[in-house]
């Protein structure tokens, strides 16, 4: 029986069908989807995780502010942890998570083993991701009782620069939470809405809804020089919402971008500038031009995202988001490369960018996530190559949208809203990665199959063994020679092909007639009537006729005896006195058209 071959398998294969809605626009990747159900939360439901990995961390909290809306979500450098700690700007103050692993109960929150999941709402999101968490603050950094739009940490993390709706750019010491120094201007009370720092470390860029950029700088902190900023960047008609910063250093320098310090701008007025921040005098006294394009996204532009470049050679690519479109442009040369229309149906509010790892070589991509007042979360895959965006998946959250934060191991992702609630999405840490790897004891299971994961080397001989099949019920039955049983299983699956099958395996072994005798009412009624019904179809036809043959000579004698029994007799009967007038008019119409055809050959001859 070394040659035994499943019976099933001798029949014709059928078809798979893939998804119709991979690959059309705004439909979700099932890959995509998988991914990022299972690594953070996000979605219908986690479905089955991996082994190697355990259970995304899921934190829902508020800030010491309680419903004021998230202004801001970003982290900054790690310093003390592994981790990089969380700044959630809010209400009159910025509040810091995550600063230390041991006394943080951010830290420990997220350390903490998350249960399986729950069941999910409609909204996609189970009990687990809506319970509120008691997080409390490591630190919190005030501004005077102004509120906090926006804030940025310096590179080493000891300082961040805070912009407060009374046009104010508060310098903070994180530890401390002392206010170092804070920068105003006469000429403008108006919030700030963006503030970066430069890498040096020493100067400040704001920008808010008076339309101007104005740098900032630290050794000008005193009280006689704080009113009156470095440079005043104007051009700009309408409020500046977001600011990003392309700086360069002497082991990355471009040949390609004659300048060393470039700060991009996106405001209300539709347009997106770029500006030149070389070269610039202490005394503040500066003539120079130094708005270098000016870009139209057509829409109020909420974020900015720059992203490098494949090409070394080349500038870095701008990504612009503005009320439901992304648009990437070069940025020296002003061409807009590709217009995205999103799937969003209100304002896109937050643009990150993530990486994560595709494939069995783990090759690491970048996705671009958009965040908006809808609630909806989409995620893009990226290629920069020709700056190209294409959607792949989206999430539906319960509430709308302002921030987004990425941590810099990309396995954190948090999310601010306007109902003042923090969501925080953390990837489930490694399970094998954390378990000590022991040498198996002689004699165990795990000895036994030692080495079996071992990635061969080139030129090493690899001996392929064949995994045996699991043989259907049916088929379990033949090998015993159990015929009876044998067709029992196979009509109990109710796919004809697998019955006939069976049939055709017992005609072979001459052990249909043992199949079909012996057999009381219960048991006889489900071949008798899957012949009935399957007598007439041609492809069935030639084996079902000896079945019913073989049925009417071992079950003829007993007719009379059941109800059910006889009627099912009746009925075979009908529908072969049915199929053989069909196939007789048939005959005579073959006849008809022989006739026909003959007499057309013959007379062209006797013409």
């Amino acid at each position: 029986m070394s040659d035994y071959k499943s019976s099933i398998s001798l029949q014709t294969a059928v078809p798979s069908v893939s998804s119709v809605t991979l690959g059309v626009e705004g439909t979700s990747d099932p890959t995509e989807a998988r991914y990022w159900t299972q690594k953070f939360g996000l979605g219908n439901t986690y479905g089955r995780t991996p082994k190697k990995f355990a259970h995304p961390r899921i934190l829902n909290f508020k800030t010491p502010s309680k419903n004021a809306v998230i202004s801001q979500v970003l982290f900054g450098p790690p310093l003390l942890t592994k981790n990089a700690p969380l700044a959630v700007v809010s209400g009159p103050r910025v509040t810091l998570y995550g600063s230390s692993p041991t006394t943080s109960s951010f830290s420990r929150a997220l350390a903490r083993h998350s249960p399986p999941p729950t069941a999910a709402n409609l909204f996609g999101e189970s009990e687990d991701a809506q319970k509120l968490h008691d997080i409390a603050p490591d630190r919190q950094v005030g501004t005077g009782g102004n509120p906090a739009h926006c804030a940025s940490f310096r590179n080493d993390g000891r300082l961040m620069a805070v912009g407060t709706d009374r046009g104010e750019v508060r310098v903070c010491d994180t530890t401390s939470r002392a206010t170092l120094c804070t920068f105003r201007t006469k000429e403008s009370s108006l919030a700030v809405r963006s503030v970066e720092w430069l890498r040096t470390g020493k100067q400040v860029l704001s920008a808010g809804d008076d339309g101007l950029l104005r740098l900032w700088s630290l050794s000008h902190a005193a009280a006689s020089q704080a009113e009156k900023a470095l440079l005043t960047l104007r051009g700009h008609g309408d409020a500046v919402r977001s600011l990003v910063l392309w700086q360069s250093s002497a082991n990355d320098k471009n040949e390609s971008i004659p300048w060393n310090s470039l700060a991009m701008s996106g405001s209300y007025d539709h347009t997106i500038r770029v500006w030149n921040l070389d070269d610039i005098p202490e005394d503040g006294n500066d003539e120079q031009e130094r708005c270098l394009s000016v870009l139209s996204h057509g829409e109020p532009v909420e974020a900015l995202l720059l992203m490098p470049n494949e090409d070394v050679s080349s500038p870095p690519w701008l990504i612009s988001a503005g009320g439901h479109t992304l648009k990437v442009w070069n940025p020296l040369t002003g061409a807009c490369v590709s217009k995205v229309p999103t799937q969003h149906s209100k304002t896109i509010t937050s643009l990150v960018a993530m990486k994560r790892t595709v494939g069995d070589n783990h090759q690491e991509v970048w996705r671009i996530l958009t965040a908006g007042l809808d609630g909806l979360v989409r995620i893009h895959s990226w290629n920069a190559t020709d700056g190209t965006l294409s959607h792949v998946h989206g999430v539906k959250l319960t509430q709308p949208v302002t921030s987004l934060a990425v941590g810099e191991k990309n396995d954190r992702l948090v999310i601010g809203t306007t109902t003042g609630h923090v969501l925080v999405r953390q990837r489930g840490p490694s399970i094998s990665a954390s378990k000590r790897k022991r040498e198996p004891k002689a004699g165990t299971y795990s000895y036994f199959t030692r080495g079996t994961n071992v990635v061969p080397d080139v030129g090493d001989y690899v001996a392929l063994q064949e995994r045996k099949k699991k043989l259907k019920s049916f088929d379990l039955a033949l090998k015993q020679f159990r015929y009876g049983d044998a067709l029992d299983e196979a009509l109990d699956t109710r796919q004809p092909q697998a019955v006939v099958a069976v049939l055709e395996e017992l005609g072979k072994r001459r052990g249909l007639s043992i199949a079909l005798s012996n057999r009381d009412e219960e048991s006889l009624e489900p071949i008798l009537s899957f012949t009935v019904r399957y007598i007439a179809r041609p492809q069935f036809s030639s084996l079902l006729i000896g079945v019913a043959h073989k049925l009417c000579d071992a079950y003829g004698g007993v007719t009379g005896q059941s109800e059910t029994i006889d009627e099912l007799f009746d009925k075979l009967r009908t529908r072969v006195r049915e199929e053989c007038r069909v196939q007789r008019s048939l005959l005579r119409l073959v006849g008809q058209l022989d006739g026909i055809i003959t007499a057309a050959e013959i007379e062209p001859v006797n013409d």
